[in-house]
């Protein structure tokens, strides 16, 4: 009897299932692939980095008294003088010509400096090439220009002539590719 016993014991403990528990890791997302040259021309574009880079660089600033002007400034004001601008007086001063007054453009600081800002705007080129970096970052090498406006032609038309070249640094938030940073190349 306490064979069959025995035997029962065994023949139920080995017919019992048994329940195996697997745990799987956790699926890291998969980076999405870099975008196109095209795509990522229009991000840069679109962004506001690529508005504020070198943002400085299209304006100008000049005192109005002719005493603190160097020479390259005292050049300038003669060809502000020459468009119409300006006007430079006796003692080297310059004043805002009426076209200048009721120029938003043209900004007299109380300290006597004249500002003269936007002189030009960016217009985006084209993405010469899109590499994928090893922290999941895109590179994208693109070209620019500066399109002077019409007081920029009076007196620095040399500085805004000629393509310049950047490289902007693209991120995917999940959703889209976003301008982390720019910098000249």
């Amino acid at each position: 009897m306490k064979r069959l016993i025995a035997i029962a014991l065994l023949l139920v403990a080995c017919s019992r299932e048994e329940t195996v528990t697997t745990t799987t890791a956790e699926a890291k997302p998969v980076a999405p692939p870099p975008p196109t040259a095209d795509d990522a021309r229009k991000v840069i574009q679109s962004s506001m980095a690529f508005g504020e880079y070198e943002f400085t660089d299209a304006s100008y600033s000049l005192p109005i008294a002719g005493s603190m002007m160097n020479e390259p400034q005292r050049a300038a004001a003669r060809d502000l003088a020459l468009a119409g601008w300006l006007e430079v007086e006796q003692s080297g001063d310059a004043a805002l010509t009426e076209k200048a007054r009721n120029d938003k453009r043209f900004l007299v600081r109380p300290n006597g400096i004249l500002d003269i800002v936007p002189l030009a705007k960016k217009e985006m080129g084209s993405v010469v090439a899109v590499r994928a970096e090893s922290d999941g970052t895109v590179s994208a090498d693109y070209t620019w220009s500066w399109i002077p406006n019409d007081v920029a032609i009076a007196f620095l038309r040399q500085k805004f002539e000629g393509t310049h070249e950047a490289t902007a640094t693209l991120m995917h938030d999940g959703t889209q590719w976003t301008v982390l940073k720019i910098a000249p190349r």
